[in-house]
């Protein structure tokens, strides 16, 4: 059942479900170390780099598909650092939390802070409804679920094979006015890339270790992502915040590789936007404290329960009386 509330109601709505956390707790946890926004971002550049010289050292077919994903993974992880700068969370002076968030972040997997802002809020207040930019652009066959076992295993191999790449990455700025002085640099930036690439001869390895993952693995774990945060059984939860998105307790090799930098604890995330993603893990625990946040969630015990879930197998969903939203 669709909810539309006027924006009066979800606010109060929205300050109700805040008050899992008193306000002393939460200032302290949206404060912004800088120094641990960037030094993540250097992680990901330097994981990305290791990979290449481990797998241009030691050439067998089987390390390049590892680094293929790892690469793929990374990527992610940079994606995951745009979306911190998005929500003005990776440096306090917001001139250089853009800059930084684009020409690190951003650009690099062919996207821009920018563009995906301007959705991006719109998608925070009205979750899961037909005024979500990102629900709405999500109506499609491959958000859908139940599937079956054989449905995405098909859906996973066309990912990996590059068969969505092209559509899905030209319509990321689709519908956004980036204004010009932005539009001009960034394309100053690839050009500037493809040039370099060219004079010192490294062109080939740009498509094999850049593209390739980021045209497969990188967009694989972004459908991944989507269907995890607001799809695959949650859908019909309009009535109740709690249930319209899933923290998923993801183990190790799982925040490696599917869920880097805390992007996982994503309920907690909708409830406190402005805590950014190095107090997440903290804020999650803070909130399983509380008896009506821990009775209500959406928790999944890592992605093969996920996998279950999205099979209409089983599912770690608490079922309980939600606390409606109001009309």
């Amino acid at each position: 059942m669709e909810v539309s509330l006027s924006p009066a109601a979800a606010d109060v709505y929205q300050e109700k479900l805040r008050g899992f956390i008193d306000p002393a707790t939460l200032k302290s946890l949206s404060k912004i170390r800088p120094w641990r926004g960037l030094a993540q971002i250097a992680l990901e550049w330097i994981g990305i780099g290791v990979a290449i010289w481990l797998c241009s050292t030691y050439r067998n077919p089987f390390l390049y598909l590892l680094t293929v994903m790892w690469i793929g993974a990374r990527q992610n992880g940079l994606a995951v650092m745009m979306h911190e700068a998005v929500h003005y969370r990776l440096l306090n002076n917001r001139k250089w939390n853009d800059w930084i968030g684009e020409a690190l972040t951003a650009w690099p997997i062919l996207v821009t802070v920018n563009a995906f802002r301007q959705t991006h809020f719109a998608h925070h207040r009205h979750v899961n409804d037909p005024d979500d930019p990102d629900w709405q652009r999500k109506q499609t066959e491959l958000f859908h679920y139940p599937k079956s076992g054989l449905d995405m295993v098909f859906i996973t191999l066309k990912y990996w094979v590059g068969y969505y790449a092209i559509k899905q990455l030209s319509e990321v700025n689709q519908g956004r006015e980036i204004p010009f002085k932005l539009k001009v640099l960034r394309l100053g930036f690839y050009l500037v890339i493809v040039m370099v690439s060219i004079v010192f001869h490294f062109w080939l390895g740009l498509i094999i270790y850049w593209i390739v993952p980021l045209f497969t693995y990188f967009l694989w774990i972004i459908y991944v992502r989507g269907v995890a945060e607001h799809f695959g059984g949650i859908e019909d939860h309009h009535e109740d915040l709690l249930k319209m998105t899933r923290h998923i307790e993801a183990n190790l090799f799982e925040r490696m590789m599917i869920a880097p930098n805390y992007i996982h604890v994503h309920i907690g995330h909708h409830l406190y936007p402005s805590v950014p993603f190095y107090n997440l893990r903290k804020l999650q625990r803070l909130l399983m404290q509380n008896p009506d946040y821990a009775s209500r969630a959406h928790i999944t015990k890592g992605y093969v329960s996920f996998l279950v879930e999205l099979l209409g197998m089983s599912s770690d969903r608490n079922e309980v009386e939600p606390i409606e939203r109001p009309a």
